[in-house]
């Protein structure tokens, strides 16, 4: 496929609205992820509360897959505004606590679970709007595109981040990202998506306009996760949730390793490296999308690790970096696959609810390992734990390996719609 035929799917204008804000939204979340995390380093000086940090801003996920059904039935360019607008209130609370002297970690850590909490319902809003915004057989393209233009600007984001530490300070970069979430709430207010699903009838436009029916969001909520447990999504979520636990035991002694190697610059550099290979993977993800699933997990994972592992080996800015970079390329394919597969065979008026069980099941082990990594950090330093981290991700690849319906699933655009229900 040609270069000007992967871009086609931005001729769809609300689906550029929808990037517009995503991009927006994602330039605040890179910047406050850098100032964040070290600042809490900062005040510190401690993997073990870096640890925290992280585990405090990732377990409020535990409740995404409440928020799906909600996702489901209501109006998306509403959720996505509001979502939004909290999050760049919530975020104004360390800048004010500087500027009245009361300032500590304690005030730090305490904003991180509130802001994910208000945060919860864009991830599920935004997945559930992308069918909704772009024919079927433009998903791939559609899911590369919105990923490549979110992870180019994170990771744009990332390396000015440590810049800006430098310059004005963690808490300076606080007011920048109250600024964002407001400019991304105004554009996402601007956003016109469909109330139905593609092929939807008029029954779930009632759906969307009536009062709360509790035993309608119950139902649901069972519906989500029997369609997990109940195929082969079941199976990928097992693996994904052993890289995921593994890799929040290595991002709680990020600040400490990249101390070790520079300083704030450096850790910002390294986060936007491994934001930078998820882009160029995505990008490549249209490349692959006819290759099978099994197969092309398989080989990404295990060259995943083993470049982590290097990049840790070394121990050197520029090369770390670079190595750090070349690691996340098959991740960034993957991610943009899997998710192709859930949009194509998941039922569009199921995908909120479906992504948010998943994205629950994943806060779910997450933060125990950025708790644990933390913990681990003090008592056998971060290289070790980097280098486990890496491991983690190499049995990932032997897991799709030995489980035979992993191993031989499908390419993305060979998934038929509706055949995961």
């Amino acid at each position: 496929m040609t270069l000007l035929g992967r871009l086609t799917v931005l001729r769809h204008r609300e689906f550029r609205r929808l990037l517009a804000g995503r991009t927006v939204s994602v330039l605040g979340d890179g910047l406050y992820t850098v100032a964040a995390m070290w600042l809490v380093f900062d005040l510190t000086g401690s993997t073990a509360f870096t640890g925290l940090a992280g585990f405090l801003t990732q377990i409020p996920g535990v409740l995404s897959m409440l928020v799906g059904p909600i996702v489901d039935r209501a109006r998306l360019g509403r959720v996505l505004t509001l979502s939004e607008l909290a999050q760049g209130v919530v975020v104004l609370v360390v800048p004010l606590a500087w500027l009245t002297g009361s300032l500590s970690v304690a005030v730090v850590l305490a904003t991180m679970p509130v802001l994910s909490l208000v945060g919860l319902f864009a991830g599920p809003a935004q997945t559930a709007a992308v069918p909704r915004l772009v024919p079927d057989d433009s998903l791939v393209r559609a899911n590369a595109a919105a990923t490549a233009v979110g992870k180019t600007v994170d990771a744009l984001a990332r390396g000015i981040g440590g810049a800006l530490i430098v310059l004005v300070g963690a808490v300076g970069v606080y007011v920048v990202d109250a600024a964002t979430f407001a400019l991304a709430a105004l554009l996402f207010f601007s956003l016109d998506v469909p109330d139905t699903s593609r092929g939807g009838t008029g029954e779930d436009d009632s759906n969307q306009t009536d009062g709360f029916d509790r035993d309608a969001y119950v139902r649901d909520l069972r519906e989500g996760i029997e369609m997990l447990t109940g195929s082969v999504l079941g199976l990928m979520l097992v693996g994904s949730l052993f890289a995921n636990f593994l890799f929040g035991v290595a991002f709680a002694v990020l600040p400490s390793f990249a101390a070790g190697l520079g300083g704030a610059g450096t850790y910002g550099l390294l986060l936007a490296g491994l934001t930078a290979g998820t882009v160029g993977g995505s990008l490549l993800s249209s490349w692959v999308e006819s290759v099978p699933l099994g197969r092309s997990t398989i080989v990404g994972l295990s060259a995943s690790g083993l470049l982590f592992a290097v990049s840790v080996w070394v121990a050197r800015p520029v090369l770390s970096v670079a190595l750090f970079t070349l690691s996340r390329v098959p991740v960034g394919i993957y991610n943009v696959s899997v998710m192709a597969t859930l949009q194509s065979g998941v039922p569009d008026d199921r995908l909120g609810r479906v992504s948010s069980v998943l994205s629950t099941a994943s806060s779910l082990v997450s933060p125990a390992g950025v708790l644990l990594g933390g913990v681990l950090g003090e008592l056998v330093g971060s290289w070790t734990v980097l280098l486990a981290s890496a491991a983690g991700t190499v049995l990932t690849a032997t897991y799709w390996l030995l489980v035979p319906s992993l191993r031989t699933f499908e390419s993305p655009t060979g998934v038929e719609p509706g055949s995961l229900a």
